[in-house]
């Protein structure tokens, strides 16, 4: 099953995951995290880990996983 099936089956059952887009503010090295304001925000939300497959850039829109309390950056749109 690929995770694009896996994601939907999870959000049919209403497992609380979400995807979201945002745009990244600011990038930190150590840890690797970034802050990213979600859906359109005016504040950003900090240290959200990222995918390694992903090097994060500033004002990069980037679809986020959503689950709960935890919020991690898939990757770049483009």
């Amino acid at each position: 099953m690929e995770l694009g099936q896996i994601l939907n089956q999870m959000m049919k059952n209403n497992q609380g995951l979400y995807l979201r887009y945002g745009v990244v503010s600011a990038v930190t090295t150590s840890p690797s995290r970034v802050s990213v304001k979600i859906s359109g925000a005016t504040t950003a939300v900090t240290g959200i880990r990222y995918l390694s497959t992903y090097t994060p850039l500033v004002n990069d829109v980037v679809l986020l996983l959503i689950n709960d309390n935890d919020v991690v950056a898939l990757g770049k749109l483009t």
